[in-house]
């Protein structure tokens, strides 16, 4: 798919779920949340594939020990990686591959759940550090 396909996919998506969104620089982002827990998803098309950040709301207080509980949660993880920015943001990466049209909206949902997932089930762990 081309990446005018993936980001007409996605928005048409998201007004289907009724999602808020904005778009900027290219980018579309939107909020998630899961109980108390809110975060922001960008996500930015590429030719067959959309990639997606959830982009946690905090800082860890140690960097270095961020980066230990962010390596430790890669090797559980099945696809994509978390890592921090440099100002100790975590954030976890996840790409929905979009080669044809078939099936490329249920890929799409699937990788918005694993992230979403990934994001609430690790939150406690980066929260604390």
């Amino acid at each position: 798919m081309k990446e005018d396909d993936v980001l007409r996919l996605l928005k048409a998506l998201l007004e289907r779920e009724q999602v808020e969104w904005a778009e900027e620089l290219g980018w579309i982002r939107f909020r998630m949340r899961r109980e108390a827990m809110i975060w922001e998803i960008s996500c930015c098309a590429r030719p067959g594939s959309l990639l997606i950040y959830g982009r946690f709301p905090f800082q860890t207080a140690s960097k270095e020990r961020g980066r230990l509980i962010c390596d430790r949660i890669n090797r559980e993880l099945i696809r994509g990686a978390l890592y921090l920015t440099e100002n100790g943001e975590p954030v976890y990466r996840c790409r929905a591959e979009l080669d044809d049209v078939y099936g490329a909206e249920e890929r799409v949902l699937a990788a918005l759940q694993y992230s979403a997932q990934v994001v609430s089930c690790f939150w406690g762990r980066l929260s604390g550090v």
